[in-house]
């Protein structure tokens, strides 16, 4: 009687295992097939509230960068500055959305943040115009400083498996976090005339 009770019960873990495997596998193709796509078209028919124009970049690959085109002054100079998030199997299968604002280096790959190379003092230049700002706005967004290229991340929950879900928090992040968009132009602006 335990030796049947042992089989059945292997028998269920079994077929537990195979239905979680092929919920991942289904969920992983739906963020390959849909979710890295269709996020793009989402916030070009629907976009964040403001005053903005937005830039969508890198659709189709597990990453994604959303720029507001004021932004685009910078790259000449190799200032890339954009919102990144990840919309990938992981981030829907957990219901996870992450958005950070990075500043990366737009011409030859990786910036370098030592000493006082242009891409330390930009930064500097927008942590300060932050600091400054979050002490004294109502309009905080949830998030918090970063690290080298991530000057800000947050994080938004959102119903796990739902793409429409993760479009619409995405276009929620980008509304909450457009009002860095002013502070973060005057420090670009601000490097670009010391040059």
């Amino acid at each position: 009687m335990n030796e049947s009770h042992a089989v059945d019960d292997a028998s269920f873990y079994l077929d537990y295992e195979m239905q979680v495997d092929a919920t991942r596998d289904a969920v992983s193709k739906l963020a390959r097939e849909v979710l890295q796509y269709e996020w793009a078209d989402y916030l070009r028919a629907s976009p964040p509230d403001g005053p903005q124009t937005w830039e969508h970049l890198d659709s189709g690959k597990p990453w994604g960068r959303v720029m507001p085109q004021v932004w685009e002054v910078g790259r000449s100079q190799g200032f890339d500055l954009h919102f990144e998030h990840y919309p990938d199997a992981r981030a829907l299968e957990r219901g996870h959305l992450r958005l950070e604002l990075h500043l990366e280096d737009g011409v030859n790959g990786d910036a370098d943040f030592s000493g006082g190379s242009k891409y330390a003092v930009l930064r500097e230049r927008i942590v300060d115009g932050l600091v400054d700002f979050l002490r004294s706005s109502d309009e905080v967004p949830q998030g918090d400083f970063g690290t080298g290229r991530t000057i800000w991340a947050a994080e938004y929950r959102f119903t796990a498996g739902d793409t429409v879900a993760y479009y619409e928090t995405l276009r929620t992040a980008l509304t909450e976090h457009a009002v860095f968009v002013r502070v973060v132009t005057a420090a670009l602006e601000a490097e670009l005339s010391r040059e």
